[in-house]
């Protein structure tokens, strides 16, 4: 797809749309629906191809954490557990760095927006920008570690919530060939699971892929929820899910615009 447009200059970063100026590029992408037009119209085609987008979209990070939150959203709704409500739809961004853009594209269309964050650097960057730029109130935007109590992790991600053990079983299963005769050596110090196993495979030359536990905690899910959702568990993903209905129930309360 071609964008024509006046004579602009670039920058980096989000397109938009002015009438003296042309098409400018900036790094923050702040606006309406009409000032993200050409973003939408080039982003547009591959959104609606490969992500669910729904009137109501609580955001998150990655593929991984679509996976396990909508998987483990959906044995709750199953035994009736408190849940997501039926019409917020999960809605995976492509990583940290393009929350920013789903947000102002789901916005800029009046649909309503939750995100949903990994507690580290990059998703604290993310939240900065999402406040600072005025795409998100922060009212809207939580992070992983709404699923601890006291004392809550100083970095979480969605893997963080499973119990540690169980992960270290969907690992060994999944990953059997590649350790056959090896032995992993975590690393205490590393406060998040999937970053102390990419240090340990590392270490062994091994790369390690997150996707590959995270198919099996949803293959696991649907054969014998019990062997990988223990209370202590569980009560993270409910503790997650319950903040996330809290805030949405706020933003339709509030039935305004996402947009300063």
């Amino acid at each position: 797809m071609e964008i024509q447009s006046l004579p602009h200059q670039h920058h980096g970063g989000q397109l938009q749309a002015e009438e003296q100026h042309g098409t400018t590029v900036t790094d923050s992408p702040t606006g309406d629906s009409q000032t993200l037009f050409p973003l939408q119209a080039a982003l547009g085609y591959h959104i609606s191809q490969t992500l669910f987008v729904g009137h109501s979209n609580l955001v998150v990070e990655g593929v991984t954490d679509f996976w396990i939150l909508s998987t483990v959203n959906a044995h709750f709704v199953a035994n009736g557990t408190p849940a997501l409500p039926d019409e917020l739809t999960i809605t995976p961004a492509g990583g940290a760095g393009k929350i920013s853009y789903m947000a102002a594209l789901l916005a800029s269309q009046e649909l309503k927006v939750l995100v949903l964050l990994d507690d580290d650097r990059a998703g604290r960057e993310v939240y900065k920008d999402l406040v600072s730029s005025k795409l998100v109130r922060d009212t809207a935007i939580m992070f992983v570690t709404e699923g601890f109590s006291n004392p809550k992790p100083t970095e979480a991600d969605i893997e963080d919530l499973i119990d540690p053990a169980v992960y270290g079983s969907l690992v060994n299963r999944t990953y059997r060939t590649e350790l056959a005769g090896k032995k992993l050596a975590l690393n205490p110090r590393i406060p998040r699971i999937v970053k102390r196993y990419e240090e340990a495979f590392r270490a062994l030359g091994i790369e390690f892929h997150k996707t590959r536990p995270a198919r099996e905690f949803m293959a696991r899910m649907a054969s014998d929820p019990a062997s990988v959702l223990p209370a202590s568990s569980s009560a993270r993903f409910e503790a997650v899910l319950k903040t996330a209905r809290q805030r949405y129930e706020r933003i339709v309360a509030a039935d305004r615009p996402a947009f300063a």
